[in-house]
């Protein structure tokens, strides 16, 4: 009883609510992780799948991006297109998915399982983390 008299307490009040906040993203955060159908990947891992000739290799960012390096033998189709070019990317084939940071192509890889996508994979860290680990990039 002292724990909550403490923790409701007007002078604690505003840092009760954040703890609660706090949890309540916490939670949210391993629910969402537990959730998601793809796997994310880092650039050591995800050159082990570079050997299945059915990878497709898909670049989500924008055009202006790619003038700094991509990975050779991608298909590049920018971020606000790949919903309506669906069609272009074969549900039998395995997806690694990739942009800058890895934000953006998460955010893709759970649109592809969505959409019944079943082997897809997101580079973690993107083409940054992929340079980083010293990977061949194409310019």
């Amino acid at each position: 009883m002292e724990i909550i008299d403490f923790l409701f307490a007007e002078e604690q009040l505003f840092t009760t609510i954040t703890l609660i906040v706090l949890i309540i993203l916490l939670i949210g955060n391993i629910i969402t992780d537990k959730l998601k159908k793809y796997e994310d990947l880092d650039a050591t891992t995800a050159t082990a799948l570079m050997d299945d000739e059915n990878l497709i290799i898909l670049d989500v960012r924008e055009k202006k991006e790619r003038k700094n390096g991509y990975i050779n033998g991608d298909m590049h189709i920018p971020l606000g297109d790949v919903k309506n070019q669906l069609d272009r990317l074969d549900k039998n084939k395995s997806i690694l998915v990739y942009c800058r940071s890895g934000s953006r192509s998460a955010h893709i890889a759970g649109l592809l399982t969505r959409n019944k996508y079943e082997k897809v994979y997101n580079l973690k860290g993107g083409i940054q983390a992929w340079k980083r680990a010293k990977m061949p990039v194409k310019t």
